[in-house]
């Protein structure tokens, strides 16, 4: 597999009736928002769980689309940013300096950091992968403990599902 089930779709110019959902997991309690075709933002609702909690199903409408269809707003940038973290396998970590060098920007390392933290749906396209070229975690918008969690779940230190 090349990369995640996910899709990256065009922003839409008319928008559809809004959706809304908690997804649970390990994470804790993501709100989905979107429409019926589309997911286009997630937002950690609450602290990170003290008790390890298994995955949900992702919630309808969005639980029965494959690829599940993204609906992202950024820059041309951006989007090369979020698009190469759908390529990033479970289990892995990359460099902001290799993930700059992955899109072609090998000096764009702050951009990258940028743009990676303002990805629109955490936990779907895989930012916490995403660590310093000194093996520290960093920054995650979740928070450092969350994405330390994500990171060990991925990396086989727990046997929990999280994302994609």
């Amino acid at each position: 597999m090349v990369g995640p089930p996910v899709e990256i779709v065009a922003v839409s110019r008319r928008p559809a009736a809004p959706h809304r959902a908690l997804w649970y997991g390990p994470w804790g309690c993501l709100l989905l928002i979107g429409d019926a075709r589309s997911l286009q933002r997630t937002v950690f609702q609450g602290p990170l769980p003290r008790a390890e909690r298994t995955a949900e199903p992702l919630p309808m409408p969005w639980g029965g689309h494959k690829p599940l269809r993204l609906l992202l707003r950024g820059t041309d940038f951006q989007m090369s940013v979020w698009r190469a973290l759908t390529e990033l396998p479970r289990g892995t970590s990359v460099s902001y300096t290799d993930l700059a060098a992955r899109i072609g920007r090998p000096r764009a390392i702050r951009a990258v950091a940028s743009a990676v933290a303002a990805n629109p749906v955490p936990m779907l396209l895989p930012c916490h992968r995403v660590i310093r070229r000194d093996g520290n975690t960093g920054q995650y918008i979740g928070g450092a403990a969350r994405k330390r969690r994500l990171l060990d779940d991925e990396n086989g230190h727990r046997s929990l599902s999280t994302c994609f």
